[in-house]
Formats: C-alpha cells, sequence, structure tokens
C-alpha cells in the first residue's frame, strides 16, 4: 500500500518537474520567437521607410518630368495657335484680295455685257437697215426697170452669188498660192523626219557570186575528171561554172537567177566538207540545198511580213517576198531595199493621216517583180503589177507598183509616198555599193572602153569609178577630135555599162614644144668602169 503511494507520490513529483520543465522550455521558445518577430517588424519598418522614401523621390521625379512634358506640350499648342493665327490672317488677306477682284471682274463682266449688249442693239438695228436697203433696192430696181418683186428678188441673189464667188474665188487663190509656196518646205521636212525615224542603216552583206577553194586537192575532188562533176553540178543547178584564168582559186558561178546562184553556192560549200564525193552524194547534196534554200525564201517572206504588221498575205506572195533577198539592184539588196521603202512610206503616212499599214503593203512590194524578171520577160513594173492582181492584192497597191517609176500617173496618195521613198532609199549615202568583184570589173570595163579608141595612150579610173580621165596623143587626136572621142566614150559607157549615179568623162590633150638654144645640153655622167 504504502509502496503504491510511494510510487503514485513519484510520478506525480516526476510529472510536476516534467511540466515545470516542459513550461521552461516554452516560454524561452515564445521569448525567442518574439524577439525575432521583433527584429523582423524592425527589419520591415527600415525597408518601408526606404521604400517609401524611393517612392517619395520618385514621385517627385515623375511629377517635375510630367510638368516639363506638360508646359512643353503647352508651348507647342501655343506656337501651333500662332502660326494657325498668322495663316488665317493670310487666308483672310487672300480671300479679300479675291473678293477685290472678283468685285472687279464682275464689274468688268457688266461692262461687257452692256457693251455686247449695245453690239447686240447696233448688230440688229444693221440688219434692219440691211433688209430695208435691200427692200428699197428692189423696189428701186422694180421701178426703173419696170421688174417683178421675184425677177428682183433672182437680180439680187445673182448678184450676191457673184459677189460669193468672187469672194470664194480670191481665199481659194490666196491658199493655192500660200501652199505652192510652202510645199517644197514642208514636203523637205516631210522627208527628213522620214529618214530620221526610219529604218535603221545596217553593213550588208554583198550577195557572192563566187567560191574560193584555195587547196588544189579540194579543187580537183569538186570538178572530178575532165570537170566531169563540176558539168553535172551545172546540170543539177542550171548555171555556169568556170575557173578563173586569172585567179585560179576562184570558182565563178554564172548566172541571172540569184536563187539559182545561192543553192549552187551552198551546195559546192557543203561537197566541201564532204570526204567522199562522187555522182549519187552530188545529186542528193543540191536536191537537199535547194529544199533548204526554198524553205528559207519562205521564212523570209513570213518574218518580213510579220515584221512590218500587214496583216494577211497570200503565202505564195510572201514566198516571192523571200525570193528578193538573194537579188541586187546596184549593189542593194532588193529585199533590204523594199523594206526600207515600206518604213518610210509608214512615217510619211502617219505624219499626212493616211492608212499606215496600206502604207507599208505598197511600199513592200513595189519592187515585187524583179523576184521572178530573171525568169519572165517584161519589166519588173509590169511583172509586179501582173503578179499582184493575180493575188488580188488592193488597187492602190497595184497602182503604187505600176506607177513608181512614172510609166503611169499615181491615182492614189500612197502611190506618190512610194516613188518618193524608193527615190530616198536609193539615192542616200551608202545605200547602193558594190562587192570588191564587181567594183574592180567596172573600173576595168571603163578603162577597156575608153582605151580601145584610136589616139588615146592611156586612161585612169579614178574617185571609185565616177570619173575616166582619157590622155590622148597630141598629135593624132586635134581639140575636136578630143571632144568627139569624149562624147564616143559617153555613149558607149552609157550603151554598155550598168553603173549607179554619173561617170565624168574627161579627156586631157596636152602638147609641149620644146627647143634647145646653143645645141641640147650635154649628159655630164660618167660612164661606169668596164
Amino acid at each position: 500500500m504504502i509502496t503504491s503511494i510511494v510510487v503514485i507520490i513519484a510520478i506525480l513529483g516526476g510529472a510536476g518537474v516534467g511540466y515545470y520543465i516542459r513550461r521552461n522550455h516554452v516560454y524561452k521558445g515564445l521569448a525567442t520567437a518574439r524577439n525575432a518577430a521583433d527584429k523582423i517588424k524592425d527589419d520591415n519598418q527600415v525597408k518601408i521607410d526606404d521604400t517609401k522614401r524611393k517612392l517619395e523621390s520618385k514621385s517627385k521625379a515623375s511629377a517635375e518630368q510630367y510638368r516639363k512634358e506638360e508646359e512643353g506640350e503647352l508651348n507647342a499648342q501655343v506656337k501651333e495657335n500662332q502660326s494657325r493665327t498668322v495663316r488665317v490672317d493670310h487666308r483672310e488677306k487672300s480671300l479679300e484680295t479675291s473678293i477685290a477682284r472678283l468685285d472687279k471682274s464682275e464689274a468688268a463682266l457688266a461692262t461687257k455685257k452692256n457693251n455686247n449688249g449695245l453690239l447686240v442693239e447696233n448688230l440688229k438695228k444693221a440688219r434692219n437697215d440691211v433688209v430695208k436697203l435691200e427692200e428699197q433696192r428692189r423696189q428701186v430696181i422694180h421701178e426703173r426697170g419696170e421688174l417683178t418683186e421675184d425677177q428682183a428678188k433672182q437680180l439680187v441673189l445673182a448678184s450676191l452669188e457673184a459677189d460669193l464667188k468672187r469672194d470664194f474665188d480670191t481665199t481659194v487663190k490666196e491658199n493655192n498660192d500660200l501652199v505652192t509656196l510652202n510645199a517644197a518646205k514642208q514636203a523637205q521636212n516631210l522627208m527628213i523626219e522620214a529618214v530620221q525615224s526610219g529604218p535603221i542603216d545596217v553593213p550588208r552583206d554583198h550577195i557572192e557570186r563566187s567560191v574560193i577553194i584555195p587547196d588544189a586537192g579540194m579543187r580537183a575532188k569538186i570538178a572530178g575528171k575532165d570537170d566531169q562533176r563540176l558539168r553535172l553540178i551545172e546540170t543539177l543547178t542550171g548555171v555556169d561554172l568556170i575557173f578563173d584564168p586569172e585567179n585560179p582559186e576562184t570558182l565563178i558561178i554564172s548566172t541571172n537567177d540569184p536563187v539559182r546562184r545561192e543553192i549552187t553556192r551552198n551546195s559546192i560549200n557543203d561537197l566541201l566538207a564532204i570526204k567522199q564525193v562522187n555522182n549519187g552524194v552530188i545529186e542528193n547534196e543540191v536536191n537537199q540545198t535547194q529544199q533548204d534554200v526554198l524553205d528559207e525564201l519562205r521564212k523570209t517572206g513570213e518574218m518580213t511580213v510579220s515584221h512590218l504588221h500587214l496583216g494577211w498575205v497570200h503565202p505564195d506572195l510572201m514566198k516571192t517576198v523571200g525570193r528578193l533577198k538573194f537579188r541586187t539592184s546596184y549593189g542593194q539588196n532588193v529585199l533590204e531595199h523594199s523594206v526600207e521603202v515600206a518604213e518610210l512610206s509608214a512615217v510619211m503616212a502617219a505624219e499626212l493621216g493616211l492608212d499606215v499599214r496600206m502604207a507599208k503593203r505598197a511600199g513592200l512590194f513595189h519592187d515585187i517583180g524583179k523576184a521572178i524578171d530573171r525568169e519572165v520577160a517584161g519589166t519588173h513594173v509590169e511583172l509586179g503589177v501582173k503578179l499582184t492582181e493575180a493575188y488580188d492584192e488592193d488597187p492602190i497597191v497595184i497602182n503604187s507598183i505600176a506607177s513608181h517609176h512614172g510609166d503611169v500617173e499615181p491615182d492614189n496618195p500612197y502611190a506618190v509616198l512610194v516613188a518618193v521613198a524608193d527615190g530616198m532609199s536609193g539615192a542616200r549615202p551608202g545605200a547602193r555599193s558594190e562587192s570588191v568583184e564587181e567594183y574592180i570589173n567596172r573600173l576595168k570595163s571603163l578603162e577597156k572602153i575608153a582605151n580601145e579608141h584610136p589616139g588615146v595612150k592611156d586612161s585612169y579610173a579614178i574617185q571609185a569609178g565616177r570619173e575616166i580621165r582619157i590622155m590622148v596623143d597630141p598629135k593624132k587626136v586635134d581639140d575636136a577630135g578630143s571632144d568627139e572621142l569624149t562624147n564616143e566614150v559617153k555613149d558607149q559607157i552609157e550603151d554598155e555599162l550598168t553603173y549607179p549615179g554619173k561617170i565624168k568623162v574627161t579627156t586631157i590633150r596636152q602638147l609641149q614644144a620644146v627647143q634647145y638654144v646653143g645645141g641640147k645640153p650635154k649628159n655630164n655622167k660618167k660612164k661606169k668602169a668596164g
């Protein structure tokens, strides 16, 4: 029992001691927590004070910046208001000036209106006076001539008609005189404008009439044994092939047909590139080249028509246009010449307000007859007219072809333009030129004609063949004979040669008579030792 009591007392004592210890520990923890909370509170208060001071400083700076911005904006608005005030003042002054001008104009218009009213009144009065005078005139004529009123009216009308006709004739004559006076100048300006705005001059390729074969082996390959292959090519192409006696390297293609010449030249050039040449190869090559050239003619015609924007043209006529590519006239390529004439005619037609496409069409076809004049008898004008009539071309085109050389009178302005453009294209500097071969042959022909006449010592073709100077023996040809010789050479050149422009023929006869007084001068030259 006592033991139980002791145990209970011990337990109660331990519990009390433990409670005491626990309480002391809790009190210490609370004190520590209270101290920490006070420290945190103090630190937070410091931070709050710092933040407060920073915010106050920042607020002051922001307020100052805002105050400055507001002041700047207010100053800008003040300046803008001042500028607007100035502009408003200027506008008010401008409006006042405009109102003053309007008032002045209104007053002037009112004055003019009044003047016009007076003029109208005067005009009405004048008309009434005219009517009264006419009435009086009819009455006087009626009274003096014992005419009826209708007869008097007819007499007055006849008189007025005569006056009007006289005035009309005078005006027409003045206009005709003015047009006649300025026509040459205006035509010259129109042609200059056409040349400046027309086609661009480009270097022209001369049509080759020979083939150069420098290698003897190649010449033998083309000619064959006894020139049999040359004869075969001649049979297939319809040309004559001759090696130049003075220059064996040159194979001359002799024919008047430019298409055959081109086929032959291309065939020979292709055969030169083939290793083995025989009759079969020659026939195949000539046939293929012939087809290629014909295709090229068609393509050239199509490209020319397309370039000039002529619209629809008959396919056969386009192929005929392509044939002009290999045709020359005084060294000028006929196709390029025809295109130039078309473009020059178009420029002049545009200046005159005419149909540009019709002018181009007439200009392109004006020399179409030259494409077939080597095959068909007749002049190129006659052949061109027949050809375009066969393909139902416009009568304007046909008349332009027929009249461009003056064979018939032009019946439309396009024909006149084509004739003018034809002359401009052919006569301008550099339009017509010759190949070196043609140039040399022409010079030789001129000198040969001069040297054939008796009494001629020598002759010289100068200035690119535009002048021939003939030196005669003064003992055989007198002054009258010199004149006669000059005329004979001139006539022979006109009959036998084809030449562009003019050729001047000059005969020079110089006689020098020399005699010595006191004997002839001695020759002081020493003889060389033998």
